[in-house]
């Protein structure tokens, strides 16, 4: 991508799709250092930190891109700030099936 953007003098772009969920954190902060560290875990602030490592994952790679001098933009965002056809669906059932299929992902059996 690097490449393909210095030679065509287009710009790139990178796009994580995160969550305002990134603010949900443990107490103590985020325990980036001991990440596999079961005793204290819980889905919902593993959720956060998750979300969190994809918003400061896409600030330090568009600071190395930036450094290197290559035309590529990374960005995270949360979902719901662009407008979608999605949005504008109206499909109940729809949404309730994606609702059960996050928590699903939060929760595990």
């Amino acid at each position: 991508m690097k490449l393909t953007a210095r030679e065509s003098k287009r710009e790139g772009r990178i796009v994580n799709l995160s969550s305002k969920g990134h603010r949900i954190v443990y107490g103590e902060g985020n325990p980036f250092d001991h990440i596999n560290d079961e005793s204290g875990y819980f889905p919902r602030f593993a959720y956060g930190q998750s979300k969190l490592a994809n918003v400061l994952h896409a600030n330090e790679l568009s600071r190395r891109l930036k450094d290197e001098g290559v035309e590529i933009t990374a960005n995270s965002l949360h979902p719901l700030c662009a407008t979608t056809v999605l949005l504008r669906a109206k499909d109940e059932d729809l949404a309730k099936r994606l609702w059960e299929f996050s928590l699903s992902l939060t929760n595990p059996k």
